[in-house]
């Protein structure tokens, strides 16, 4: 086929390749992306209240985490905000929604340790973790299968 269509059409074909590998890491990332607003979002609201200085900590981890930087980082935090919103209008119902998120992440220990470490970064955010932030991280790491003293060594299995 290369012969039918010179080399110019392993050109296009090289083209497109880079294209559908670039697109199916988009898509695989996009879920990875819900899936740290959603740890985002629940550490946040964890104690009743989301601090200026969680949300400073959320901008620098969507900056900084590799996995996130292909992304439209306007369009995790919109994310953010949706899911904080719906958390704090009728938490049971979001919370649902917003572990499913969390649990797809559960078979990559790698991406599973990375949201644990996201949600121990957003509770620690304004220097002190109280019990309501303590349980919700707990919370987190069983569904992701994880240890909470990996990241977080005073946590209580």
């Amino acid at each position: 086929m290369a012969d039918e269509i010179g080399d110019g059409g392993l050109f296009v074909e090289r083209t497109i390749l880079d294209k559908l590998v670039s697109e199916v890491r988009h898509f695989h990332n996009r879920d990875f992306l819900k899936a740290a607003m959603a740890v985002c979002a629940l550490a946040a609201v964890a104690d009743d209240e989301v601090k200026l200085s969680e949300h400073y900590r959320i901008n620098a981890i969507l900056a900084k985490e590799p996995a996130l930087l292909a992304l439209d980082s306007k369009k995790a935090i919109d994310t953010l905000y949706v899911y904080v919103n719906a958390l704090q209008t009728d938490w049971s119902s979001a919370a649902e929604v917003l572990y499913k998120k969390v649990r797809r992440m559960a078979g990559n220990h790698k991406r599973a340790r990375t949201l644990m470490r996201v949600a121990y970064l957003v509770i620690a955010a304004d220097g002190e973790v109280n019990h309501k932030e303590r349980e919700e991280f707990g919370r987190i790491c069983d569904m992701l299968s994880l240890d909470p003293r990996e990241v977080f060594p005073e946590q209580a299995s």
